[in-house]
């Protein structure tokens, strides 16, 4: 079920908010089960064959997480990671590593063509810091089945992050005031989703037919390939901070505060800002689980270089079985790097805005390797910037609409000058101009709802 679809705006959510605080004034359990059961549902409508690695996971987990709870054990604490992972490797990643090995070897191992389970990144990654945050006894106190099932579960971060912590969760799960309706928050949370649901349906959306013209042209031209590759900049800017802003919109609703996962990254003036801004909560994770693991930047400079980069080499291994994926992080992780031995070895700083066009640039350029589908396309889209033929400015300049010129103009208004959405959680006070732009967000998007597409984070 997506967030931006009749039957979750209409009915599922409104009934969802309502069922837990009626439940609530009852039971806490049941309106906790109620929740629970809410977003098993939301999972399950997607393909409800995913439910049961879903429920299996939890059930692993769960146990695994309550034996650390008596015993501290290092062995089963590395069990349960090697199972996790195991777990996300198979289904996510069987076929690429087999089609590689058939490649490089001439066999002929049959692929499996698995169904990638949705959200299965994040609430592994979820998991595997559970266990080690209970083994670590960061988190100190015995949560129910129930809680635990929640925090992984609850339907706004499920599919597509953010990535949170259990301490930073559950207790808010348990929380007395938490359990009775806040029109504030209320307020709050469905102006926020508003925003996210217009920057999905109204811009992104519209964004990516540009986009997908310039990446299936078998010879794009200079204006094809700057404008094919600026709009996909723009659309998965729009897209993922649209899902970000609903996640946080909807977790508001519920008196749930989820953590800020992306927050205005094309302002950035370095690549290690960037990273500070974009996709938080999956840095967050990276830093504690592959970097500081390997070392940091405790045992020398060239160990801390490596460090780095492996920590981008994950993270574009995460994002899809494809080399694409990998080689944008490499390419970001050199990048990191670069900034490193320039900021920290040689001391050198740059005027901000001169290191917010080399970032902005960079950015631009590297999402058309995340884009492409093999360096074949990458290749032709890179090409068609050094093709300065008049026949192909007419003709693009036909295909270019004056609503896409407005559509360009009204991206970067928005990411360059007005404030990020998450940023009026701060002292949020309801008024009527919340309400109104509200209103005409919702219908606006609703009447665009006939040209859905996923989310492009539900592919990792």
């Amino acid at each position: 079920m997506l967030f931006c679809s009749y039957i979750f705006i209409l009915m599922f959510l409104p009934l969802s908010v309502a069922g837990y605080f009626l439940l609530n004034r009852c039971s806490r359990t049941a309106g906790r089960v109620w929740l629970l059961a809410a977003s098993l549902f939301f999972y399950g409508y997607f393909n409800i064959y995913y439910l049961f690695l879903l429920i299996g996971s939890l059930v692993l987990n769960y146990t695994l997480g309550h034996i650390l709870c008596t015993k501290r054990s290092k062995f089963l604490l590395l069990l349960g990671i090697a199972a996790n992972i195991f777990i996300l490797g198979y289904c996510k990643y069987y076929d690429f590593f087999v089609s590689n090995i058939n490649i490089l070897f001439g066999t002929d191992i049959l692929l499996k063509h698995l169904l990638l389970p949705l959200g299965i990144s994040f609430f592994t990654f979820q998991q595997i810091s559970y266990l080690y945050d209970v083994y670590d006894r960061v988190l100190t106190e015995k949560y129910s089945p129930l809680t635990y099932s929640l925090f992984v579960t609850f339907f706004p971060q499920l599919v597509a992050g953010p990535i949170v912590l259990a301490n930073e969760m559950m207790p808010q799960f348990a929380e007395e005031k938490n359990l009775k309706v806040n029109y504030s928050n209320l307020a709050c949370g469905i102006f926020i989703f508003s925003l996210g649901l217009a920057k999905k349906m109204l811009l992104a959306d519209f964004l990516a037919p540009v986009a997908d013209r310039t990446f299936a042209m078998s010879t794009p031209g200079f204006a094809d390939s700057l404008v094919g590759s600026l709009a996909y900049f723009l659309q998965i800017y729009f897209d993922f901070s649209g899902y970000c802003d609903m996640a946080i919109g909807i977790g508001y609703m519920f008196n749930i505060v989820l953590p800020v996962n992306f927050y205005a990254p094309y302002r950035s003036a370095n690549i290690q800002e960037f990273w500070k801004t974009w996709h938080i909560t999956l840095g967050r994770f990276l830093t504690q689980f592959v970097y500081f693991p390997l070392g940091g930047s405790k045992k020398g400079r060239l160990r801390t270089y490596i460090n780095l980069f492996m920590v981008f080499f994950v993270s574009g291994i995460w994002h899809g079985a494809s080399w694409m994926y990998v080689i944008w992080g490499m390419v970001h992780g050199i990048a990191v790097m670069v900034h490193r031995f320039w900021s920290k070895d040689l001391k050198k700083t740059m005027p901000r805005y001169a290191g917010f066009i080399l970032t902005f640039l960079f950015l631009w350029l590297s999402v058309i390797i995340f884009r492409s589908e093999n360096l074949a396309v990458a290749k032709r889209v890179y090409c068609g910037f050094f093709r300065f033929r008049i026949n192909d400015f007419i003709a693009f300049a036909d295909s270019f609409s004056r609503k896409d010129l407005l559509l360009f103009i009204v991206s970067f208004l928005i990411i360059f000058l007005l404030p990020p959405a998450n940023s009026f959680q701060k002292n949020f006070k309801p008024a009527l101009w919340h309400l109104a732009v509200s209103l005409i967000l919702l219908v606006c998007s609703i009447f665009c709802f006939n040209k859905i597409s996923p989310f492009i984070y539900f592919n990792f």
